[in-house]
Parts: C-alpha cells; structure tokens; sequence
C-alpha cells in the first residue's frame, strides 16, 4: 500500500491516495484533487468522504463525473457543506452538488476497496457525518477534521459541531488504537495515536 497525499483549497486541506496493486483509493476530494490524479495517471476505483464540509467535496462532482464512484455516510446534503458560515466570512464558494453513490455505516465495516479493507469508524463532533478509514494490517488511520498533529483537534464551534461529542468520539474511535498507528489529519502533517495521547492538551 502506498499513499501520497495533495493539499489544496484556501484551507490547505489534504486529500490521499491510497494505492494497492489492485488499483487506488481518494480520500476527500479538495479543490484540485481530481486535476492531481490525473497528472498522476491515476483514476482512483472510488473516493470516500471524511464528511461533507465544502472544503473537503469540492472535486467530488469532478471526480463522479469522471466515473469515480462516491462513498460518504450520507448522501448530498448542503446544509453539511456549512455554506452560510463559509459566505458570511466572505469566502468565495461555489461547490457543485453530487450524488453520493454508496451511503455506509458501521454495520459495512470493513469496506473493501481496491483490495484494501477500511474499518469504518463513526467520529461525530466535527460534524455530524465524520467518519475515520482505519486500515488496521498497515497501522493507518485517515482521521478527517478529528485529531491534527501538533495537540490539535477539529472545529467544534461550526453548524452541527459539538465539542464534547467531538472528544468522546476520539477517545472511544481513535485512542483505543494501538500507538504507533499512524494518523493522516484532514490538514497538516502526519502524526501518530501515541504522540498525540502525550502530547495533545485537549486528550488530558
């Protein structure tokens, strides 16, 4: 398995791409993910979503129009996309509306893609759709707007967002894995499950 990842947008947020021999999987979908894989000569064989903020969607109609199939825990909504906040900051936004292919939840976990297993893991707070992809033979976890390196955590002051869920959801969904599972953040750097229980202020 071999992952490199694009960070792209105003808010520099990252999207993966996790390859197998079996072809590739995206991870979120910011502004110019879709125009990355394709220098890449890559077409991934679906795109799973952390959750449905713009920031984290806005090539997945690029993406689903290229034949790329959409997995998300819950459909197209906009009201996720937390529109009205992103304008009230006068930010430009114009994400374009999609179809999501394939709603999951828990009870499909693992979901295999490209001959990859993803644990599906519910980590509501941020908002109310997150979901981490816990790749349990390889130690990966693709944490979304959950756990940042560094001791931070996401937003929970944004529509639909609540801290205290927010923080039961990392306990309970990403510190009960093992240590050294590397963590893939939705922005900024890698970092790892046990640095982060020493080193995050808001775990203590």
């Amino acid at each position: 398995m071999h992952i490199t990842s694009y960070a792209g947008g105003l808010l520099e947020t990252n999207g993966y791409l996790i390859e197998s021999e079996q072809g590739a999987v995206a991870i979120d979908a910011p502004t110019g993910m879709w125009a990355w894989c394709q220098e890449k000569k890559v077409k991934p064989t679906g795109l799973l979503l952390t959750h449905q903020h713009f920031d984290h969607v806005d090539d997945a109609a690029k993406m689903q129009a290229a034949g790329i199939p959409i997995h998300a825990a819950s459909p197209f909504q906009r009201e996720l996309l937390i529109e009205e906040m992103v304008l009230e900051w006068g930010l430009p936004l114009s994400v374009q509306p999609f179809e999501v292919d394939h709603v999951f939840s828990t009870k499909e976990s693992p979901l295999k893609l490209s001959g990859i297993e993803f644990e599906l893991r519910a980590v509501p707070g941020h908002s109310p759709d997150s979901f981490v992809f816990h790749v349990a033979l390889f130690q990966k976890v693709f944490a979304g707007d959950t756990l940042f390196a560094g001791g931070g955590m996401g937003r929970c002051d944004l529509p639909l967002g609540d801290g205290k869920l927010l923080l039961r959801s990392i306990r309970e969904q990403l510190l009960t894995l093992p240590d050294e599972t590397d963590v893939f953040p939705g922005h900024g750097p890698p970092t790892t499950i046990g640095r982060e229980i020493v080193n995050n202020p808001y775990l203590r």
